[in-house]
């Protein structure tokens, strides 16, 4: 085998498929990628950890084809040590399992890699791709950013772990998270659907770190098939296994009234928080917020520290109310709308906080508040 690729190309594609890779898994072939190159140019990257799958097809000067499996991680930093813009892997004659790496132009830095024999990898688990749905890139990164953070963490909830995605309506499609005291949903046009996919599924959240990572250039298509999601972004694929578990019909946790509405510039809500959250306590992160006729008070106190108070200018309908909450529920949601005029909607002390943009009914963000004399 013996092939040349651009380094920076490479590393990334090769970072890709790293991204999967669990250092503490049990099998060592897991801690490889699977690197074949083809006599017509396409170099292959494959990673596995058990659970998901990444297919790589990047591109080369191919002199002559073979496959080996090298340990991923040991592999990116040799990468990164070379200089120049292209780099040379070739196979020994006497030894096929034994890399040699050196820069294009020069065999002086050089590494000798010790790989593992192809066939040991597992099979990749390829889809045909003839039931999809299309989605635009800057779509499907705007439904991953936008409800990533409201995710749990939790194994023990393992329908919270994930994305709950649905086409409730045609031609729309929804992505769903909670952690049980907090929503995101954000529901967006796709540019077309192929055959039949079934949707109403939870995909883990791991796997999204990898598909953003990917986003580029290319068609982005999704589909599911045997209980395992799949996605291919331009010369990238993607396999998961889908979580377990029922999500709960989170359209009935939408608070259908809206009787006092706060209109805020995400901007000032947010710097407003940011700042007075230094006063608040470290664990539960409980903030005051005192609605009135145009302004908003945000106030924290710690019971060792003091207090902090700021206030800020607001269009509001209703009448006056304070009710607490965490300041990190808040933060997060105003992370993904910056710039943006929000509307806070606030029926009572103790029902759910309802946050959307102020045109936009399709994304919506629901948090708990806390007791006041908590």
């Amino acid at each position: 085998m013996k092939f040349t690729v651009n380094k920076d190309e490479f590393i990334r594609h090769l970072g890709i498929a790293d991204s999967i890779i669990n250092v503490k898994s049990p099998l060592a072939i897991l801690l490889n990628v699977y690197i074949e190159a083809i006599d017509d140019g396409t170099i292959i990257i494959l990673s596995y950890n058990g659970e998901n799958g990444v297919k790589v097809e990047s591109t080369g000067v191919v002199e002559s084809s073979g496959k080996i499996n090298l340990l991923s991680k040991k592999l990116l930093e040799v990468i990164r040590k070379l200089p120049g813009e292209k780099i040379v892997f070739e196979s020994k004659t006497d030894n096929e399992t034994e890399i040699v790496i050196h820069p294009h132009e020069s065999e002086n830095p050089v590494f000798h890699l010790n790989g593992v024999a192809a066939d040991t990898y597992p099979t990749f688990n390829e889809f045909n791709w003839q039931n999809y749905i299309k989605i635009a890139q800057e779509t499907l990164e705007e439904l991953i950013k936008s409800t990533e953070f409201a995710v749990s963490t939790d194994i023990a909830k393992s329908a919270f772990t994930g994305t709950y995605i649905e086409e409730a309506v045609d031609g729309l499609l929804s992505f769903v998270t909670t952690d049980g005291k907090r929503l995101s949903v954000i529901t967006r046009d796709y540019e077309e659907k192929t055959g039949t996919i079934e949707t109403g599924v939870i995909v883990p959240q791991k796997i999204f770190k990898t598909i953003l990572e990917s986003l580029g250039t290319g068609d982005t298509l999704f589909s599911v098939h045997n209980n395992q999601a799949f996605f291919k972004i331009g010369n990238v694929y993607i396999f998961t296994n889908l979580v377990e578990g029922k999500f709960p019909n989170y359209k009935d946790v939408i608070p259908a009234e809206r009787i006092n509405v706060v209109e805020i510039e995400s901007g000032a809500l947010s710097s407003a928080i940011d700042t007075v959250s230094v006063m608040s306590d470290p664990d539960s992160g409980k903030t005051k917020i005192e609605v009135q006729e145009d302004k908003m008070t945000i106030s924290t106190q710690h019971p060792l520290y003091g207090t902090s108070q700021q206030s800020v200018k607001i269009d509001y309908s209703g009448t006056s109310i304070t009710i607490a909450i965490s300041y990190r529920s808040l933060l997060d949601f105003l992370k993904v709308v910056p710039g943006k005029t929000i509307q806070m909607i606030i029926n009572s002390q103790s029902s759910p906080l309802l946050l959307k943009t102020e045109k936009d009914e399709n994304f919506l963000y629901i948090t708990m508040p806390m007791k006041i004399n908590e």
